[in-house]
């Protein structure tokens, strides 16, 4: 996954100048770091997996803006915080899904079963 890519798309997904979104990098670096966490390690699957992290920086950004009190054009105006809200969970589980061939299933997890090590 490439950094750029990822702000970039961020940028678009939220509707902000290229120079805001740049502000935002560490916030698309971080859900960078998330996906890769997730990754299940089959090749390929680079732009979807770029655009889940995008997403998901977005939904983090709307989460922060509304508890700062901003405002966001983003879903139904006449819904108000409840329609960013929900539009930017909806733009999140769509790219989770398309990049669903690369992560891992949620419940995944490695555990010991007992013998020696």
């Amino acid at each position: 996954m490439q950094l750029d890519n990822i702000v970039s798309r961020f940028t678009e997904f939220c509707g902000l100048s290229q120079e805001e979104g740049e502000k935002r990098r560490t916030l698309c670096a971080d859900a960078m770091g998330r996906v890769r966490a997730m990754q299940s390690g089959a090749p390929g699957g680079e732009g979807p997996l770029e655009a889940y992290a995008a997403a998901m920086a977005c939904r983090r950004f709307v989460l922060l803006t509304l508890a700062a009190g901003g405002t966001l054009a983003i879903g139904e105006p006449v819904s108000g915080p409840e329609g960013a809200r929900s539009a930017a969970e909806a733009l999140e589980e769509e790219y989770r899904r398309g990049a669903s061939p690369w992560l891992l299933p949620p419940e995944f997890c490695f555990r010991r079963t007992g013998g020696a090590l």
